[in-house]
């Protein structure tokens, strides 16, 4: 059973993802946290990730661009890096309450619309794939920063997605690389494994596909909501 609750979770998320570029990991993690150690999610997620990536990069590579956001992807995976060491070295409980209290902040920014300013210079690029790649090595939540920085820079909903897209894509490599000369992948994953990735290839395909139908507003409301549900709900699991 716990199989078929993993399966609608990490469902959930990608199908979030495959609409808005980001939301896998704010709406998943926390959920999955209730069935699963935050040190065998991260890794996991992090080929799950890859996969998904992958996938919405070549759904959206027409829209792709790379060459103005290196700066933001060599920070993030700097920083991705610093995330791993941190998993690995530092009490899993507070890195749950930390990330449950995380997202739930961010979720409450997008909420209430608040806008960020910020110029895609060379140091914005830097702090903010610091920032996410971070979030992304530690927990798997490496969304938040990126998309407020990308939110200020007024993208079309096309290029925001792909570009989103491409970031993932390299920092998941980045922390499946790193995990895997920490040796922290074995067999006794794959279970869990193959369920994440149906529900992430599934769940992003139709996303991408339900994506240009539904209205940016509504689904906005819709999938905070369930973000910050989700958030609350291991936030209480971690204190108590």
């Amino acid at each position: 059973m716990d199989y078929l609750y993993i399966f609608m979770i990490m469902f959930s998320g990608a199908l979030l993802q495959g609409i808005t570029g980001f939301g896998s990991g704010l709406f998943a993690v926390p959920l999955l946290s209730l069935l699963l150690p935050l040190t065998l999610i991260t890794p996991l997620l992090s080929v799950v990730n890859l996969v998904m990536a992958v996938h919405l990069c070549w759904l959206l590579k027409s829209y792709l661009a790379i060459r103005p956001w290196l700066p933001l992807v060599l920070f993030g995976v700097i920083g991705s890096l610093i995330g791993n060491y941190i998993l690995l070295h530092y009490d899993v409980g507070l890195l749950q309450i930390g990330m449950a209290v995380f997202v739930l902040l961010v979720a409450l920014l997008f909420w209430f619309a608040v806008q960020v300013t910020l110029q895609a210079k060379v140091p914005q690029q830097a702090i903010t794939g610091l920032l996410a790649g971070i979030s992304n090595g530690a927990l798997t939540l490496g969304g938040p920063p990126v998309v407020l920085f990308l939110t200020s820079q007024r993208l079309d909903r096309l290029s925001f997605r792909a570009t989103l897209s491409w970031f993932f894509l390299v920092i998941a490599a980045a922390n499946v690389t790193s995990f895997t000369v920490q040796q922290r992948y074995d067999v006794s994953m794959l279970d869990e494994l193959g369920v994440l990735l149906l529900a992430v290839i599934s769940g992003a395909w139709l996303g991408h596909h339900i994506s240009p139908k539904l209205s940016d507003q509504l689904f906005r409301k819709v999938s905070l909501l369930l973000v910050m549900i989700a958030a609350l709900i291991a936030l209480l699991k971690a204190w108590f």
